[in-house]
């Protein structure tokens, strides 16, 4: 989910359209939750991207290890990078929002902030929130948590020195039954197994084909995005069960078309489409706090229902998230990057660990 300038120009659009999908789904849950009702997201397929991010992080993995293969304590390596490229911003965002809940506790009624959940959070480990949703302090974290699973395997992989997908293939194969044969009686620790896991997969087997130089004819690849996209823009998905099928399979779609088209597509991609792409992930973690304050703009403007209310809250959001995004990445994620980066690698995740220490020393101060 973290984008990188060095990508296929067709997959930092893809992330683009990711992040905007994920704007959309909140932005029409407080629509109707607010002022149409009732309270049910407006446009549930929304929530595809994530899908759509998580075939893009299995084929980005894949294909950011080919540099890595050779080096010595490559697994180690790469969890470095990982942990580095994901843990900053999440980290600041959390305590931003933890800041929000202390101020402000009356706004934010599904969180909890008892140290275990708290540092658990900042943990990305696997934990559930006060009404019982699998979800920590800042709720979109829950898939970061199944990125760092799938990063643990892929490095697991390169320390074995063994391909990705005979290590990763038989682990997620197994956490998909499992959340298939999930049943009422098991433990809550078993919601971790959650079949949309299976998604990464096909990532990495659009990567690997492309590493041996394997290629959608044009016609099929344009065939495969554009039905990809209507699919699932449109389908609803009925059961958790059938969701790496019924919208993971369409984002594999569209992932493998458009990087089958990349040659065609990069020239004509937008540039505003790209700076999305590079803020995809600060958009993702921040317009958590955005789409709550189009929402009181909209009120205190005493925008009418209807169309134009429609419009003005979920457009609002799209540009507002991705304006607040963009200050983000750039001011916040770049230059925290840039920072650690110059350090030497030996006291990258020291650095990264140091900060935590006043962030929990001022959640539960001495007495």
């Amino acid at each position: 989910m973290s984008p990188r300038r060095t990508d296929l120009f067709t997959v930092q659009a893809l992330r683009a359209v990711a992040a905007l999908f994920v704007v959309a789904l909140h932005a029409g849950g407080l629509l109707t939750a607010q002022f149409t009702g009732p309270d049910v997201p407006l446009w549930a397929n929304g929530s595809a991207g994530v899908d759509i991010f998580f075939v893009i992080s299995g084929l980005v993995m894949v294909l950011a290890t080919e540099r890595l293969a050779d080096r010595a304590h490559a697994g180690l390596v790469f969890l470095r990078h990982r942990i580095t490229r994901i843990v900053p911003l999440y980290w600041l965002v959390t305590t931003a929002k933890i800041a929000a809940v202390l101020v402000l506790p009356q706004l934010v009624m599904r969180t909890q902030l008892n140290w275990v959940y708290v540092l658990s959070s900042y943990a990305l480990l696997p934990l559930h929130d006060a009404t019982g949703e699998f979800k920590p302090v800042l709720p979109v974290g829950w898939t970061l948590t199944y990125e760092m699973f799938f990063y643990l395997l892929v490095g697991l992989a390169l320390h074995l020195r063994q391909p990705i997908l005979r290590v990763a293939g038989p682990v997620l194969g197994v956490v998909y039954l499992l959340g298939v044969l999930r049943q009422p009686f098991w433990p809550d620790a078993a919601d971790f197994a959650n079949p949309i896991v299976l998604e990464f997969l096909y990532g990495v087997v659009i990567a690997l084909a492309l590493r041996r130089g394997r290629h959608l004819p044009a016609s099929v690849a344009a065939l495969s995005l554009s039905c990809g996209t209507v699919l699932i823009m449109t389908v609803p998905v009925i059961s958790g069960l059938l969701r790496p099928f019924v919208w993971g399979l369409p984002a594999a779609m569209m992932v493998a078309g458009a990087v089958a088209l990349e040659p065609v597509l990069a020239p004509r991609i937008p540039r505003w489409l790209l700076a999305t792409g590079d803020a995809s992930y600060a958009i993702y973690l921040t317009h958590g706090f955005v789409v709550p304050v189009i929402g009181l703009v909209v009120k205190r403007l005493g925008v009418s229902g209807g169309t134009s209310l429609t419009a003005v809250v979920i457009g609002g959001s799209l540009l507002a998230s991705s304006a607040v995004g963009w200050v983000a990445y750039v001011s916040l994620e770049r230059p925290t990057l840039a920072l650690i980066r110059r350090q030497p690698s030996s006291v990258r995740l020291i650095t990264i660990l140091s900060k935590a220490r006043p962030i929990v020393k001022s959640l539960y101060p001495s007495k």
